[in-house]
């Protein structure tokens, strides 16, 4: 009997050991966007553990300490990655603006806004936009490319719709403009204050084109 009750001690040592004290709680999974392609999520001793999707689809094991810092824990390339910044409730401080209507999975990393946003005929694809945070008026989505709100900021023209960064510098609009070939270069165009006509991108370049005047017959 002494030597059964004492095996029966030592399986009941070995459950326990597996499945913790009864009573004594687990540390939740922290929320976050991360949880969307990462699976095996875990914490324990205070580090999150979990296997993460990098962009071909192959799952990494990672590991982030200190998460209970973070505003969001997104999934980097397959590495678990803190953002900070947090705002009103918890949740990471986004620049205002209409955009938030057009696009989806909205972050900040640093003073970069991210996004996937739609363009005109509905096709969603992946923009970004400089520092977001010094848009004085919010940032808008115009035809899929994320920009400052041009409203009383920056000076119209057709050009808005085929470039970003869009900023001024004193009288000097400066910009990264599609170069017709979707790759994007720096633009700038001084005294931009005083073209009358259209501001357009020429070739990923910056052009004052006056306004042509219909002539009467």
């Amino acid at each position: 009997m002494r030597g059964v009750s004492a095996f029966g001690l030592v399986v009941v040592m070995a459950v326990l050991g597996k499945t913790g004290v009864p009573g004594v709680a687990q540390e939740a999974n922290p929320p976050g966007s991360y949880q969307q392609s990462c699976s095996e999520i875990s914490v324990k001793k205070g580090n999150l553990y979990a296997k993460c999707q990098n962009e071909k689809g192959q799952a990494h094991s990672t590991k982030l300490s200190h998460y209970a810092k973070c505003s969001d824990i997104a999934n980097k390339n397959g590495n678990l990655l803190c953002q900070t910044g947090a705002g009103e409730n918890g949740k990471p401080s986004l620049p205002r603006g209409s955009y938030t209507e057009s696009c989806r999975d909205i972050t900040m990393k640093g003073s970069t806004l991210h996004a996937i946003c739609k363009s005109v005929d509905g096709r969603e694809s992946p923009a970004t936009l400089r520092d977001a945070n010094r848009c004085a008026q919010g940032v808008v989505n115009v035809n899929g490319i994320l920009n400052c709100e041009v409203s009383e900021v920056l000076p119209p023209g057709s050009y808005i719709s085929s470039c970003k960064d869009v900023r001024m510098q004193g009288t000097t609009l400066m910009a990264s403009c599609n170069n017709g070939k979707d790759r994007f270069v720096a633009a700038e165009m001084r005294d931009a204050h005083k073209c009358t006509g259209d501001i357009m991108n020429e070739n990923g370049k910056l052009k004052c084109t006056p306004i042509k005047k219909v002539e009467r017959r």
